[in-house]
């Protein structure tokens, strides 16, 4: 790429999770040296750190993440085939039980990319460490934001090694990227500069989910690679997945909504899968070997920092990932949002002539939107969820869209335009367009399948 900012430039990152990863990768283009800054050492192979916990559950690389990866590191997707990653057709290879029932194994129009996130990190960081650019300073944690005299800009961060009785030092920087994840702490330190701090909006369903790893015995899969069984309240608030990733292992990750959350021990685990709207969950993993302790999760909120409309923004500094937008991971969208971000931040960072500002985090912003309403849409269709409902035309937008989603499960052509747009490759219109507001209109081509479909 032609370089296209003077020399001498230094770029920090905070956070080395995938959104700190992608954003390093973009702003590599545009400065000299990139300094990714987090709080534990980084392992030499791929395994689960303490600074990514949610690695031990269920990742899901959506279409819109794969396309965002080749284009940040090119060759990524094959990379990890290669490494034993899954290639899953959706929907051909996918038994999917929604809440109106089964949907039909249509021919395949998206693939997934059955792998462990601990591989997908440790692959992109191996693609980072060979470039000169960019170094790493683990085992540091960043206590604050260095401020300009007399102007409205970031200019490094103040850091301090993880160690008894080490000394905090200033590490200057043209540019700085918070990546921090959803403990962020920069709306205490956009404060302490006095930039006050951002509305925020929170969502929460009370999803609460567990997950594990399995080698399943021969013949258990039986021409599937991929099962999703969705909750149906008031009925059930219990869901869960199965799905493979690398070295033959499939995760299993279970759910339920208002407090009714899968337990932790072995046999709590099985029998909370046993009470599944579907047994098929249960039948593949009751005989099977289990490749992993049992871990679950709680923090499952849809949470928005509004950093785009502060009244005053400094020059010099975003934030991205989890720190600016999070959402219920179990709608598989962080990962593809976060790389899509990186992009951005590189057409901006061009754009702009190597420069960030209020700007750049409105495009942050912009590329989280559907994802958020996608998220937030879905979750508060739930009678427990927490969080500010829409005004007005809410029920008009549920009961379509609940509507869509029947229809879909016989009708390949209106299945094709929600599964574009839950993998974030075409905007929410999309499901409103005429073409498949008249076949959603019409109704399900067909009674519901009350039974798994064989092919």
């Amino acid at each position: 790429m032609v370089r296209s900012v003077p020399a001498t430039r230094h770029a920090v990152v905070i956070g080395g999770s995938l959104a700190g990863l992608c954003a390093a990768r973009a702003l590599a283009e545009h400065v000299d040296r990139v300094t990714v800054v987090d709080r534990d050492r980084f392992p030499d192979t791929p395994q689960v750190r303490a600074g990514v916990p949610q690695a031990h559950h269920l990742h899901v690389l959506i279409t819109a993440g794969q396309r965002a990866l080749d284009q940040l590191f090119p060759g990524l997707i094959a990379e990890l085939h290669a490494a034993g990653a899954v290639r899953v057709d959706a929907p051909t290879d996918v038994l999917y039980l929604t809440a109106t029932g089964w949907r039909e194994r249509f021919p395949a129009t998206h693939q997934l990319v059955g792998t462990s996130r601990e591989l997908l990190d440790w692959t992109v960081r191996q693609r980072l460490a060979v470039d000169p650019r960019i170094r790493f300073e683990p085992a540091h944690d960043v206590v604050g934001l260095l401020g300009a005299d007399g102007r409205d800009a970031v200019t490094g961060v103040r850091m301090r090694p993880r160690a008894a009785g080490a000394a905090e030092r200033n590490l200057p920087a043209d540019l700085v990227v918070d990546a921090s994840g959803r403990g962020s702490h920069v709306p205490d330190w956009l404060a302490e500069l006095g930039y006050g701090r951002p509305d925020e909006t929170r969502v929460d369903s009370g999803l609460g989910y567990a997950s594990r790893r399995y080698l399943l015995p021969p013949g258990a899969s039986n021409g599937w690679k991929n099962i999703v069984v969705m909750p149906q309240p008031p009925r059930s608030g219990r869901g869960g997945v199965i799905y493979p990733i690398e070295n033959g292992r499939w995760m299993v990750t279970l759910g339920g909504l208002g407090g009714d959350h899968p337990p932790t021990d072995e046999a709590g685990f099985l029998e909370f899968a046993r009470g599944l709207r579907s047994p098929l969950i249960h039948q593949a993993i009751r005989d099977a070997t289990p490749d992993s302790p049992i871990h679950g999760f709680r923090n499952t909120a849809n949470h928005r920092r509004r950093y785009e409309a502060m009244p005053r923004w400094p020059d010099g500094f975003a934030v991205v990932g989890d720190a600016s937008c999070t959402f219920n991971p179990v709608y598989g969208q962080g990962m593809a949002v976060a790389a899509r971000t990186a992009v951005v931040l590189a057409e901006q960072l061009r754009d702009s002539g190597g420069t960030l500002g209020r700007a750049a985090q409105a495009r942050v912003a912009d590329c989280s939107e559907t994802a958020w309403l996608i998220a937030t849409g879905a979750d508060l269709r739930y009678p427990t969820t927490v969080g500010p409902r829409p005004r007005r035309g809410g029920g008009l937008s549920r009961w379509y869209l609940d509507r869509a989603a029947d229809v879909a499960n016989r009708d390949p052509y209106v299945q094709r335009a929600l599964t574009d747009v839950f993998h974030l490759v075409a905007p929410l219109s999309a499901v409103v367009r005429p073409a498949v507001a008249l076949r959603v209109l019409r109704g399900r081509p067909g009674p519901q399948l009350v039974a798994p479909p064989s092919s």
